[in-house]
């Protein structure tokens, strides 16, 4: 890593070398903060969606299905998701995939604890969020406050507006 000197220049250039504006808060780059209020747009557009299908498949006549299948099977669909995200990331090496997904899991056992219980309490206000959309009409539904569920979304795209 470079030091950086009194002018603002460093003392070697190379790989790890960071300029000093670099380290300056509020120079975010002008990419960097409209992918941040399009990654809130989509969020916002998938709530919205989200909400909205539930309570059309809710509202169906006919047998309901449980709410617990339809949480359970999103939670599937995303660990899923988040696998073959992984896979690519790992550039299809199975091999890796399985030593990375055993390190971080197995024995980083302590964190993986520690993520249980939100995870738990997650799946519980999923579960609610069923019951509470088959009750309430869908507008009644999204403007009701649900502070967790909008922090969840922003913090997932790193957004402090």
């Amino acid at each position: 890593m470079a030091a950086v000197g009194s002018g603002g220049s460093t003392a070697a250039a190379g790989p790890g070398a960071v300029s000093a504006g670099a380290l300056e808060p509020g120079t975010a780059s002008a990419a960097h903060r409209r992918l941040k209020y399009i990654s809130l747009a989509v969020l916002v557009v998938q709530n919205a969606s989200l909400i909205l299908s539930i309570r059309y498949a809710r509202t169906l006549p006919g047998d309901r299905f449980f709410a617990t299948t339809a949480v359970v099977m999103a939670e599937v669909l995303k660990g899923l998701t988040c696998l073959l995200l992984l896979f690519a990331q790992k550039r299809g090496n199975v091999k890796h995939l399985a030593l990375f997904l055993h390190e971080a899991v197995l024995v980083q056992y302590v964190d993986t604890l520690k993520l249980a219980v939100p995870s738990l309490i997650y799946t519980l206000q999923n579960n609610l969020q069923y019951v509470a959309i088959s009750n309430l009409p869908a507008a009644t539904f999204q403007v009701s406050p649900m502070p967790s569920m909008a922090s969840e979304g922003l913090a997932r795209v790193g957004c402090v507006l």
